[in-house]
């Protein structure tokens, strides 16, 4: 069987794709741990100035400012945090006045909606 320079081309991309595409898949598995999600929505009719999420654990120690939450609008953080260790939300309104929780504290949920009305901020674990 004779294999000419076009197969050999040919078998030596589609081994380099395989080989791209499984150490892809292999960086993924090594993955340190998944993030924790809050999906923040300003359930009131105002603009936000800021909104701040702190959280910390194991000589960790984040914060993470959002601006200018607009009325009705939501937005989605990754945080670098285990379910249940709980996390500081506080919302900073125009007039100075603010309102926060600590809210995250279910162990069985990666996923959490902070609620921002004008009576103050309300945790849902969504998944």
């Amino acid at each position: 069987m004779v294999i000419s320079k076009k197969n050999i081309t040919f078998i030596a991309i589609s081994l380099f794709v395989l080989g791209v595409m499984l150490s892809t898949f292999w960086q993924g598995l090594n993955n340190p741990m998944k993030p924790l999600y809050v999906e923040l929505v300003n359930g009131t009719d105002l603009l936000i100035p800021s909104v701040v999420i702190e959280h910390g654990g194991g000589g960790l120690q984040e914060k993470i400012t959002v601006t200018q939450l607009k009325p009705k609008e939501v937005r989605v953080l990754a945080l670098n945090h285990k379910p249940g260790m709980g996390f500081n939300v506080q919302a900073n309104f125009a007039d100075g006045s603010q309102t926060e929780i600590c809210g995250g504290k279910s162990k069985d949920h990666w996923f959490f909606r902070e609620t921002i009305t004008k009576f103050g901020i309300y945790t849902t674990p969504v998944r």
